[in-house]
């Protein structure tokens, strides 16, 4: 009965973490309602953020899933890397970021990526990733907000 009790708990616990927003809202920015694909927010100048949390079964640390990050988006995706450097999310855990441009339907577009390794329930490790994403001006424009609002994540 205990376990069952202890599972009940867990289960409610994971639930309450998975309705509360996983950062503060840069201005400007409205959360849209969970298509199952984690959670999304826009402007009304088409700026979208995303934030998704992967199961990962690997014992990849930060610096193996920022790397392999910059990999996907660099050569998989045709974006380049600006730069990338380091942030704490509001309990001080480290996460990496990494800034790109690209060309996307003859449009100049910006796209900050943000990674946290973390822990779930039970000690499973997995991702969690952060995409900011927009047309280049709107992007320049709002990028210190929203690399303010990582620092928010829990």
């Amino acid at each position: 009965m205990r376990s069952v009790r202890t599972a009940l708990w867990a289960l409610l616990a994971c639930l309450a973490a998975c309705a509360t927003p996983p950062l503060t809202l840069p201005k400007d920015f409205v959360a849209l309602g969970d298509r199952g694909d984690g959670y999304r927010a826009i402007t009304a100048d088409d700026a979208r953020l995303r934030v998704r949390t992967l199961d990962e079964a690997t014992e990849g640390g930060i610096e193996f899933w920022s790397d392999a990050l910059a990999n996907d988006c660099v050569q998989q995706r045709g974006y380049q890397l600006v730069e990338r450097g380091e942030i704490a999310d509001r309990e001080g855990k480290a996460g990496r970021w990494l800034e790109f441009t690209a060309n996307v339907d003859g449009e100049r577009v910006g796209l900050l990526v943000a990674v946290w390794v973390r822990e779930r329930w039970m000690g499973k490790p997995c991702l969690q990733v952060a995409e900011f994403a927009a047309r280049s001006e709107v992007f320049a424009a709002r990028l210190p907000a929203v690399k303010a609002s990582l620092a928010t994540m829990h």
